[in-house]
């Protein structure tokens, strides 16, 4: 059922959950796959923040070192382009017959070209429960105001985190769970949950108008945390005092 459909991620190669995308869609029987790689590199503020998120958590893949390269027996092809919103993106989505696109962590806003250029859409996975935590530091915040972490699986659209949601999911955390771990986590599950979403997506034939809108009465986007407020929420986790933090 795979083989009429092609799924391209959208990234760049020092993005370090690409290894991880690429396992957990292989996991799921999906084999028609490629990646568009973006030139644009993952800035050093954005790589520091990074560390500061996971710590190192995700450098190793099944004891190795969690390289583009572990994927070469599975023979996915990479293509390069300078830029996601350029017209070398719309010729290789039209000559490889890409269905559908996952954010697989591309650098750039994409406009509604590449969108309409993929029959089944483009899919995000959004670090935070939406329509309530849009934009930035979802986590973040959501420690800050005691609420529940997860993650969003949405067609993506013009506009950040507005998109119709496919699937959404939230989590909850030992006592002893610290903020990196919490991260990790989110990290870690919402790339299993792309996988399974793009499963889902190939099976029942999905449109980017098909899934739940969000309702724009309970939306609200957030900046990112001010460190005075992210202290607090750190606090919060190390104090065991985050709602969601179990025995």
């Amino acid at each position: 059922m795979t083989d009429s459909y092609c799924v391209g991620l959208l990234s760049t190669v020092d993005q370090p959950l690409l290894p991880f995308y690429l396992a957990a869609i292989l996991s799921q029987k999906i084999e028609n796959i490629v990646v568009i790689c973006d030139s644009k590199k993952i800035s050093e503020k954005d790589k520091k923040n990074w560390e500061e998120r996971t710590g190192g958590a995700f450098e190793r893949v099944d004891g190795g070192k969690a390289t583009i390269y572990q994927m070469e027996e599975a023979r996915i092809p990479f293509y390069f382009v300078n830029n996601h919103n350029d017209d070398k993106t719309l010729r290789l989505i039209n000559s490889l017959s890409i269905n559908v696109l996952l954010n697989a962590g591309t650098p750039r806003k994409l406009k509604s070209n590449i969108f309409d250029k993929v029959a089944h859409g483009c899919i995000n996975i959004h670090p935070g429960l939406l329509p309530f935590y849009r934009g930035c530091s979802a986590v973040e915040w959501a420690l800050f105001n005691d609420d529940r972490i997860g993650n969003t699986a949405h067609f993506m659209t013009e506009e950040y985190d507005e998109g119709n949601i496919i699937a959404s999911e939230w989590y909850e955390f030992p006592k002893d769970t610290g903020y990196q771990s919490i991260r990790t986590r989110v990290y870690r599950d919402g790339v299993v949950l792309a996988a399974r979403v793009l499963r889902e997506i190939i099976d029942k034939k999905m449109l980017p108008t098909d899934g739940t809108p969000q309702d724009p009465h309970s939306a609200k986007y957030w900046n990112p945390i001010p460190d005075e407020k992210f202290k607090i929420a750190l606090k919060k986790v190390s104090d065991q005092k985050y709602k969601y933090q179990r025995l």
